[in-house]
């Protein structure tokens, strides 16, 4: 034989031996080994939602069976590190030694919690259910800063992060404390020294000019002793009865809180007139909320000068004729 038909039958031996070998595995195959899977017993999946994932894995392994395919996902319903979905599903049968795939929570995507102190209670419960919280909780207290339904504190606090849906608990403004008190006697008295004082007193004060024979203008006629916090008062003023229409008006005047952030500011709110200088808005607010003097009822006199402060700062300045 020539060296090419060595070669060649060298060949031919080798791929009759490679048969016989698949022959061989094939036929253990089909008489061994799927038989045993066959007749393998079938075991009923464990529940393992809810439990941690090395619990869970420590269960499957005990149970003859083996966890694969691990996928992470969020949830609102698990912590993290529990078992979210399963599959098989929980008492279905399967084969001992064949593997379970399971779903694992890495925890709730948490959001901010915006700022609504400052706000008017309904404008607050609009603001956290668009963020997706709950105002379940709501106590009220009188307060000197806030007007009536307007958010004085929050809990949880503004810019802290918090799972969807959270209860955002809110302490509500009931408006100034209704007590009584004894004015001294301003008769004869300049009313521009009175007036600051009845302002600190937080009482909305009206002045009605009118002849006096022997009280000199601009100089308190009468005026009630008893009066509330909050109240409005008339003070009678000497002086000429066409004047009453200019000694004071509301003022029409509102300010938009710097819309930036989550966290409330510190605003302070200073009116400057013919009867001096005082402050008619202090408190914490929420990032947007307009404040209106004139719903807060403040009165002016003359020419007027407001400066606004947001956080110590003065953001805002304007005069009025």
């Amino acid at each position: 034989m020539n060296k090419l038909n060595i070669t060649l039958w060298g060949m031919v031996k080798v791929a009759i031996y490679c048969s016989i070998v698949m022959g061989i595995i094939g036929t253990l195959v089909l008489l061994v080994i799927i038989p045993q899977w066959v007749k393998a017993p079938e075991l009923l999946v464990p529940n393992l939602v809810g439990k941690s994932f090395y619990n869970a894995v420590s269960t499957l392994k005990n149970a003859g069976l083996k966890a694969n395919d691990i996928v992470e996902q969020k949830s609102s319903t698990e912590p993290e590190g529990n078992v979210i979905e399963q599959d098989p599903p929980a008492n279905s049968s399967i084969k001992i030694h064949q593997n379970v795939k399971l779903t694992v929570s890495i925890g709730e995507d948490l959001i901010v919690v915006p700022s609504v102190i400052g706000k008017a209670w309904d404008a607050a419960r609009e603001t956290l259910d668009a963020a997706g919280f709950r105002t379940d909780t709501m106590a009220r207290v009188h307060s000197s800063n806030y007007l009536p339904d307007t958010v004085i504190a929050q809990s949880p606090t503004e810019g802290s992060q918090k799972s969807r849906h959270t209860s955002v608990n809110l302490l509500v403004s009931l408006g100034r404390k209704p007590q009584y008190i004894q004015l001294d006697d301003f008769q004869d008295q300049p009313v521009s020294s009175v007036y600051p004082l009845l302002k600190a007193y937080g009482l909305n004060v009206e002045i009605v000019n009118s002849p006096h024979p022997t009280i000199k203008q601009g100089r308190i006629i009468s005026h009630p002793r008893l009066v509330q916090s909050g109240d409005f008062i008339r003070l009678k003023v000497s002086g000429k009865r066409e004047d009453t229409g200019n000694s004071g008006r509301r003022l029409k005047h509102k300010h938009n809180v710097t819309n930036e952030g989550e966290k409330s500011l510190e605003i302070r709110i200073v009116i400057v007139d013919d009867y001096g200088e005082r402050e008619v808005v202090k408190g914490s607010y929420a990032p947007g909320t307009s404040i209106d003097l004139e719903k807060r009822r403040v009165k002016v006199f003359g020419r007027v000068l407001v400066i606004v402060f947001e956080n110590g700062k003065k953001v805002y300045e304007r005069h009025y004729q």
